[in-house]
């Protein structure tokens, strides 16, 4: 759910439409830069260098105070946090030059950068499934807690975001520091680490010999939670509402920001 497997390689799908978008861009102002107008590859190259940076530095300015307590983060894009309006008006910009640099360019400019916005937004509206909308709820599954009480996920009084990873995971383990500390910073909000298809044992020790603590930590031994949420790779984190309805996916090693946004939205 909310990731493209090819094979070995797991996307996720709003990485997966901003690709397209940048595809048609791209691919568009090739084909038409071969039919005489040279310029047009320039432009696509530019808007869409604009369109990536304008969205990183988008995110990266709402979330300032991180950012500039570990400035090594800007660059682990891999983490996700894009802003894609902010991406979207940093390309037109761009556009807005070239147009005004080329007159005769204005017509190629302006549809080649709205179908480019319509193959990433389109897609994303009209082929990711609604919130909240049957399989895509917190399943009724009970767990385990490695230290604690039993947890049936769907009968939850708060917001959730739950985490499915697994210790052989390197993502997994280099984001589990991020989820401890968002556990207690938002205690408002229930979350949950549901380890996938390992052993009480395994996991303890995995976790004392780093030093985290086990609160929030659910074992899965049998899939079951990744084979109802659709899970094709791990780590993926999940953010449901109160009401149990999902309401956003992240696919990867996710970052403090980005975490927090998801947080923002099932509080």
């Amino acid at each position: 759910m909310g990731a493209l497997s090819i094979g070995p390689l797991v996307l996720s799908l709003d990485r997966a439409y901003a690709g397209v978008g940048f595809l048609v861009l791209l691919a568009g102002a090739e084909l038409l830069a071969r039919r005489g107008r040279p310029e047009l590859a320039t432009w696509g190259w530019y808007a869409a260098l604009a369109a990536f940076v304008g969205a990183r530095l988008g995110f990266v300015l709402g979330n300032v105070d991180f950012y500039w307590s570990t400035p090594g983060a800007v660059f682990a894009i891999w983490q996700g946090g894009f802003a894609p309006w902010w991406g979207v008006a940093a390309a037109a910009l761009v556009s807005a030059v070239f147009a005004l640099r080329f007159p005769s360019l204005r017509r190629a400019i302006a549809g080649l950068g709205l179908a480019a916005i319509a193959a990433w937004w389109l897609p994303s509206g009209l082929l990711t499934p609604a919130a909240g909308a049957g399989d895509h709820a917190l399943p009724a599954v009970t767990l385990a807690a490695l230290d604690g009480p039993e947890t049936r996920l769907d009968r939850l009084p708060t917001g959730a975001i739950v985490n499915v990873w697994a210790t052989w995971c390197p993502p997994c383990r280099r984001e589990l520091p991020v989820f401890f500390a968002a556990a207690a910073q938002h205690p408002d909000v229930a979350v949950l680490l549901v380890n996938q298809r390992e052993s009480a044992a395994l996991v303890r020790g995995y976790l004392e010999g780093a030093g985290f603590p086990s609160a929030g930590v659910l074992l899965d031994p049998d899939g079951a939670v990744g084979a109802a949420l659709r899970v094709v790779g791990l780590p993926t984190t999940f953010a449901f509402d109160a009401t149990g309805a999902l309401v956003d996916v992240h696919v990867g090693e996710i970052s403090a920001p980005a975490l927090a946004v998801m947080i923002a939205r099932v509080r």
